[in-house]
């Protein structure tokens, strides 16, 4: 999928700025998504926004958490740093796939944490159109760890928030699911 680019400056005055998305997600403050990285869940379409993703990688080898949740597949040394890898099919309750040698990683920042997400495909970064944000309607079980829903070019692509889809507790204690799971 080609990378939207721009070709010549025609940005508006920052008083008139339109490059970012203003937001607002269930409990909390208005903030700005001007881009998201776009990725695949089985057919489904989710983004992150750009402000939190830190790297892209394919899957390097993470060491298992014994009596961990199931999304918590292990923890990863990334250049000195230990980082819970955690599969986002498992964590949505979707069936779960093998891992092979092409399975991305996104690597994102939440609570000042560095998690690593274990996703099916990585898309592309995409600036948001104005206005494409609509918020999520609570008949979604994801609604409490979404940012909502934009329209695309590549289709319906549900924005998580990066602070809700991890729970802060669980992180502060070492142990990225509270010991109950993130479900």
């Amino acid at each position: 999928m080609a990378r939207k680019t721009k070709t010549e400056d025609t940005s508006p005055a920052p008083s008139e700025s339109n490059e970012s998305v203003p937001v607002t997600a269930p409990g909390s403050i208005a903030f700005e998504i001007p881009q998201v990285v776009v990725f695949r869940l089985a057919e489904q379409l989710h983004a992150l926004p750009i402000e939190c993703v830190q790297e892209i990688q394919q899957i390097v080898e993470f060491t298992p958490v014994p009596g961990g949740s199931a999304a918590l597949v292990g923890m990863i040394d990334l250049r000195g740093s230990v980082v819970p890898a955690i599969d986002l099919r498992a964590l949505l309750g979707m069936p779960l796939l093998d891992y092979s040698l092409d399975t991305p990683m996104i690597f994102f920042k939440t609570h000042g944490r560095l998690v690593a997400l274990l996703v099916d495909e990585v898309e592309d970064v995409v600036d948001l159109p104005d206005d494409c944000m609509q918020p999520p309607s609570n008949l979604y079980d994801l609604a409490d760890r979404m940012i909502g829903i934009c329209k695309l070019d590549q289709g319906l692509t549900i924005v998580l928030d990066p602070d809700r889809l991890v729970p802060d507790a669980a992180l502060s204690s070492g142990d990225p699911f509270g010991g109950e799971g993130l479900l």
